[in-house]
């Protein structure tokens, strides 16, 4: 067995990866899950989930259904998230900004980040309309593949975690979703060329989003930029007038807005 100049194991990396792997399968949307579940999600083979899970139930992070035996997170994970020191994180700088641009829409806004081969919500905003979208969760992923914002943070991730999801399965939540990875990887370049992502039914039907790249700055142990995404979700008729994105403008004037604020803080959580 490998080991590193610490003398720690690289098996014991993985088991932590692969444990962290499977806690991120659970989200608001689908917070009991059954073993092969897990295991068809994580790519790991039934026996190793079944061993992490225990582990994971012997700490109190996980419980199984007596009943059904499903799994699902206990409260211990709501007191751990309730350690994450707060004030200084990036969803604090830009809670004041999303706010106005949700009011001013209409709309619900949204701050995400990609994370090992998904979209991960950080914070959601409601603006006064009638109509809220809900479908994104603080702390909920979506499929990479799925959303203006996911696409937009895959388009500007790195080259290798491109790939590495084109190469992989492709999950859709509606018949819109794109699943092919040729047609992915081209709405990706376009993407990266105009800026900016636009999507329509295919997260939820009816429903649309716009999303713009927000620069980080440099990424520890890399030459790329790190990049989140602010966006804003609606109803297609919010969004579109005249067959264009009506909060376009707005929307890339609170990323350059937030982008200094990040340029002038130091010490940022991202989450």
């Amino acid at each position: 067995m490998a080991r590193t100049g610490d003398g720690s194991t690289l098996a014991r990396v993985r088991a932590v990866s692969r444990a962290i792997s499977i806690l991120r399968v659970f989200s608001a949307r689908e917070p009991r899950l059954p073993l092969s579940e897990i295991a068809g999600r994580t790519s790991l083979d039934a026996g190793t989930v079944r061993r992490i899970l225990i582990t994971l139930r012997d700490e109190g992070i996980i419980r199984q259904d007596d009943g059904t035996g499903l799994y699902e997170l206990t409260l211990e994970v709501i007191r751990l998230a309730s350690a994450v020191p707060e004030g200084s994180g990036l969803k604090e700088l830009a809670e004041n900004t999303l706010t106005a641009l949700a009011n001013e829409t209409q709309a619900t806004t949204f701050l995400s980040i990609y994370r090992s081969g998904v979209a991960i919500c950080l914070a959601r905003f409601h603006g006064a309309a009638p109509v809220q979208v809900n479908w994104w969760s603080v702390g909920e992923s979506l499929p990479i593949n799925c959303g203006a914002a996911p696409k937009l943070l895959l388009a500007y991730a790195s080259k290798e975690d491109r790939e590495e999801v084109l190469a992989g399965e492709l999950t859709g939540l509606t018949s819109q979703s794109v699943t092919d990875p040729d047609i992915l990887r081209t709405v990706l370049d376009e993407i990266r060329q105009q800026g900016w992502a636009l999507s329509h039914d295919d997260v939820a039907l009816g429903l649309s989003a716009v999303a713009v790249p927000l620069d980080l700055g440099p990424q520890p142990g890399s030459t790329s930029r790190a990049v989140a995404a602010i966006s804003v979700g609606g109803l297609t008729p919010q969004l579109m007038q005249d067959g264009k994105v009506a909060c376009l403008d707005r929307l890339l004037e609170s990323a350059s807005a937030l982008s200094e604020k990040i340029g002038n803080s130091s010490n940022l959580l991202l989450e």
